[in-house]
């Protein structure tokens, strides 16, 4: 008999795949509300099929129970091979998203578009090789309508908007139209993008092999309990009560927490700029840019451990780019 730790993953592709395909589609309306702003309001879709994603092969059955002595090797359906790892097109997914969007043409010396997006989507396997957070093997290959679940980069809400704004100063303005004023205060202009958005979900820590597979790692057990605490905070993200590692059925069975059950932390985040173009000569400009990414300074965290088990389960310590500023110059002719 081949011992367990004497076997290798053996990978390959699967002659039998078919094409992934996806279908799209979408429904929108617009409405001029006045001469230079529209509002549209729509809805998106898009269904997967066929889509890849890593898969085990001869990955050992489930024990019949707790007193199921069998061996990984033994309950393999082909003892004499370890884990095959297979590319298979077996991922479904889905998404639906509602739009809406303002959308003002440049008049009076502002444009702006703003736009939000309420979306979910849905699959079981966001690619073949998964983002930190995601699951890169099925916890079982026989039963992958459970790794069912919230796509790595599902997004439910985001809002961002963008303008440029002409200050009303200088010739042909309303204000300091001529004179050193206008020599000084025009031609200047302001910009900015604002960003909100939840989180993204993530997978939290999985168990070892704990119920003997030949896989990456087994689930937790979902306790029934709310991840999100009542009283949360940055030292205090995630409940670790909504888990439950230490139940002897996961000696046996998969735990049936669901994939991709926590959310990173959302984002808000305002970049503004002001500039100005400086004519020299007819075909001579100078043009000054002052950029602030993150102007308000604003910290949007990075995500915490994900491990129950550890002191540090759900406490932020690190946070994305803080406020950064960066001027520019540019002579043109």
């Amino acid at each position: 008999e081949v011992s367990d730790e004497a076997q290798s993953v053996v990978e390959a592709n699967y002659q039998g795949n078919r094409s992934p395909y996806i279908g799209q589609y979408m429904f929108n309306i617009q409405h001029e509300l006045t001469q230079n702003l529209v509002f549209e309001a729509g809805y998106l879709g898009n269904q997967g099929h066929h889509l890849s994603r890593f898969a085990i092969i001869n990955q050992a059955v489930l024990k019949s129970g707790p007193t199921d002595t069998r061996s990984t090797v033994n309950r393999r359906p082909f003892p004499a091979f370890g884990p095959i790892q297979e590319v298979l097109n077996v991922v479904n997914s889905n998404y639906n998203a509602m739009n809406f969007k303002v959308t003002q043409r440049f008049s009076k010396g502002l444009t702006f578009l703003a736009a939000y997006t309420w979306a979910k989507a849905i699959d079981n396997g966001s690619g073949i090789r998964t983002n930190s957070g995601d699951t890169l093997w099925p916890t079982n290959s026989y039963a992958l309508n459970n790794e069912r679940g919230l796509s790595q980069f599902n997004v439910a809400r985001r809002l961002v908007a963008s303008f440029v704004y002409e200050l009303p100063f200088g010739h042909g303005k309303p204000f300091a139209t001529s004179g050193p004023a206008a020599a000084i205060l025009g031609g200047w202009q302001l910009g900015g993008i604002l960003t909100f958005a939840d989180g993204t979900p993530i997978n939290g820590t999985q168990l070892g092999d704990t119920a003997s597979l030949g896989n990456l790692g087994n689930q937790m057990n979902a306790t029934g309990i709310s991840p999100i605490p009542s009283d949360r905070s940055a030292q205090h993200y995630w409940n670790a009560a909504a888990f439950d590692w230490t139940s002897s059925n996961l000696t046996w069975q998969t735990g049936n927490l669901g994939r991709n059950t926590l959310f990173t932390p959302g984002r808000a985040n305002a970049d503004a700029s002001l500039a100005r173009t400086v004519r020299l000569f007819e075909n001579h400009a100078l043009n000054f840019r002052f950029e602030a990414f993150n102007a308000t300074n604003h910290p949007n965290w990075n995500a915490p451990p994900t491990d129950p088990r550890s002191s540090t389960f759900g406490i932020i310590t690190t946070a994305k780019t803080m406020r950064q500023l960066q001027f520019a110059m540019k002579y043109t002719f």
